[in-house]
């Protein structure tokens, strides 16, 4: 075995334009579930959940695409005239309370995943949200109008 004789295949499929192997969800009829936990699963979801590649995948997208700079509001003050930083303080309060880092990482999974992600704002004493909680997104559908 040459160092070559994995680049040679590669290269051809990549010139001549042979489409790649597709990987296999699992629990298709070529591969059943190795339980029944997973039996009546959104099999988008019941891949994600089993295969490790496509888990790190997603994860790692949800991770770099939120987390990795944080979430923090920016206060844009050109052309005003009076001092907003209370806005930016309490936005910034408020995102800590409902851990908006967390929340964007879940609704960027459920993205990749299922299409769609929704929550639930629980308000908390004083009617300011208190928290996200995640919704079944398989089940949410859009209400959409003329607009």
């Amino acid at each position: 075995m040459t160092p070559w004789s994995g680049l040679l295949p590669a290269a051809r499929r990549l010139l001549v334009g042979a489409a790649a192997p597709k990987a296999k969800r699992v629990g298709e009829p070529s591969t059943p579930a190795s339980s029944t936990y997973y039996e009546g699963m959104n099999q988008d979801y019941r891949w994600f959940r089993q295969d490790e590649t496509v888990r790190r995948c997603v994860v790692a997208n949800a991770f770099f695409s939120t987390t990795a700079a944080g979430f923090e509001t920016v206060l844009d003050a050109e052309g005003s005239t009076g001092d907003y930083s209370y806005v930016k303080e309490r936005l910034d309060a408020l995102n800590r309370r409902v851990n908006m880092d967390e929340a964007l990482v879940v609704a960027q999974v459920k993205r990749s995943v299922l299409g769609r992600a929704g929550f639930e704002v629980v308000p908390d004493a004083n009617g300011f949200p208190g928290r996200l909680i995640p919704l079944q997104s398989e089940r949410l559908r859009p209400a959409l109008d003329e607009d």
